[in-house]
């Protein structure tokens, strides 16, 4: 008799504000080390945007808007979004953030 595993197939929405004050070459390289570590963290970042500049409802670390990005991300690694929590935590450039389980989110067999 086989025994058959489920791992829950996750999609995870992630939205990330970065200081304004950034080059486009910074914020370039922040973005991909970003896209670095969610891919080892096992993540596949399905789709992205770049949200551009926008205003905050309130100042947050002395600024009053931030440069958005959202990504859609694919992963079986349920620590994730907590992976990412602490990653933009003590990355001195993210300064608001949002992880969420998409309701995309389905469950595939894994043998």
């Amino acid at each position: 008799m086989s025994s058959r595993h489920y791992r829950a197939q996750r999609m995870y929405e992630s939205v990330v504000v970065f200081k304004p004050t950034l080059t486009e070459d910074e914020y370039n390289t922040k973005l991909n080390e970003v896209k670095d570590f969610i891919a080892k963290k096992g993540g596949n970042i399905v789709h992205e945007e770049d949200w551009g500049t926008k205003n905050l409802a309130y100042k947050i670390s002395g600024f009053g808007h931030g440069r958005y990005h959202f990504f859609k991300i694919f992963s079986t690694n349920p620590q994730l979004p907590n992976d990412l929590d602490f990653y933009y935590k003590i990355n001195e450039d993210v300064i608001r953030w949002l992880n969420i389980l998409s309701k995309e989110s389905s469950e595939e067999k894994a043998s």
